[in-house]
């Protein structure tokens, strides 16, 4: 009894590790320390805690045994995360609070079906509250993840709830079969159903980080195919306009040549063929924002190679902060669906596009025609004569609002 009873205290470290970790900012620390952290909280609280009940006469008093939680919890997150000391106070309460809501929702479930006080009864009630606790924890930490504007998809709801669920159901089917009577296969099931908790939630989390890092890598990927397009570009251009002022002796000279012999037609065309690199190489966009420039010009010239003209209004500061990674999503989409659009008309290929900020907010606009007439759908818009806009209709903050993503 006591073994499934300190695996199940390992858990509830476990779960408060968990919720600590997805809502605060933890310091920069080594692993082991971390593990060693939590392993003194673990020694530390149960350890008072048995020698306050052995003293007790093995009762323990409620009151004294909050006081050690939320001192012991609040001087194990205090060393392991950098947040102020209010929220991690409110970290501390509200750990204390939702372990007691779970414990009373077993307790009165237990009331409800009339089960009897015995050993295993005691046993289920206390597996089944931690795992009604972590049940609430996840599903807190989702509502915390919400408010930070995290992007969260059904598989992520479907995760908090469908393995502690099915816990608590597998866990009352083997107590009505009676299995928990024995003490070998109670310990086996429950440290079973309790790792299986813990190595879900750790193995979707790491899943999931290896789909952002996946995705991260393809944006980064994109982005560096931008930049190196326009700094080589920008290279080319330099290297003939530094040719042209290197040779712009002998340029006069034959200039002035045709001028003595009164050659105009020649003169016309010497100036003409000189100055036609200009004209090859004058940029969509030439805002002065890195970003932002590179990613228009790249897809002007992909619309370029597809006959697709582009005309573009970027008025951006050269030194405004942003998130490239946002920036190279939204707008290379918003361009890659005009772009796509466009591609299926015969006339009329144009994508016009506008790019202006106002103070903290950018705003993206993109209008072209359309084969077929669309109805509205989020920044989508167009009308019977087949007129598509897609805009970036809700501005973003650039420095606060990761989640504004066109997709």
């Amino acid at each position: 009894m006591m073994l499934v009873l300190a695996i199940v205290e390992i858990f509830s470290v476990i779960l408060q590790r968990i919720f600590c970790d997805s809502t605060l900012k933890k310091k920069k620390i080594r692993r082991y320390t971390d593990y060693l952290v939590w392993g003194g909280y673990f020694a530390v609280f149960n350890g008072v805690t048995y020698v306050l009940t052995y003293l007790g006469d093995g009762t323990s008093n409620i009151w004294l045994n909050i006081l050690l939680f939320v001192c012991i919890f609040f001087v194990t997150i205090r060393i392991l995360y950098t947040d102020s000391v209010r929220t991690l106070m409110a970290t501390t309460i509200f750990m204390y609070m939702s372990g007691m809501c779970a414990e009373l929702l077993v307790y009165y479930g237990k009331e409800f079906l009339a089960w009897t006080d015995d050993a295993e009864v005691t046993l289920l009630c206390t597996v089944l509250s931690k795992i009604v606790w972590y049940l609430i924890i996840k599903f807190t930490s989702l509502i915390i993840k919400l408010n930070r504007k995290a992007e969260l998809n059904l598989q992520d709801w479907l995760e908090v709830f469908i393995v502690p669920v099915c816990s608590i159901w597998i866990l009352i089917s083997v107590f009505i079969t009676g299995t928990l009577e024995n003490y070998f296969w109670g310990f086996i099931v429950v440290f079973m159903i309790l790792l299986i908790n813990v190595f879900t939630y750790y193995l979707y989390d790491k899943a999931k980080e290896n789909m952002e890092k996946q995705m991260r890598e393809e944006i980064l990927k994109n982005q560096c195919e931008y930049y190196i397009r326009q700094n080589r570009e920008s290279k080319e251009w330099w290297e003939e306009l530094r040719k042209l002022r290197h040779n712009m002796k002998q340029h006069y000279i034959l200039e002035n040549t045709y001028l003595e012999k009164e050659d105009y037609e020649a003169l016309k065309r010497y100036c003409s063929e000189n100055l036609k690199f200009l004209d090859k190489k004058d940029f969509i966009s030439n805002s002065g924002n890195l970003y932002i420039d590179s990613v228009v010009n790249y897809k002007a010239d992909m619309a370029e190679k597809a006959g697709i003209k582009v005309t573009a209004n970027t008025e951006v500061p050269q030194d405004a902060e942003m998130n490239a990674e946002d920036i190279s999503i939204c707008l290379g989409n918003l361009l890659d669906n005009a772009i796509e659009a466009v591609k299926e008309l015969t006339e009329d290929r144009v994508i016009r596009l506008w790019i202006t900020t106002d103070g903290n907010n950018i705003a993206i606009s993109i209008k072209n025609r359309y084969k077929n007439a669309l109805h509205k759908s989020g920044g989508t818009i167009s009308d019977k004569q087949g007129r598509r806009q897609d805009a970036w209709n809700r501005s973003f903050d650039r420095q606060t609002d990761r989640g504004s993503i066109c997709r």
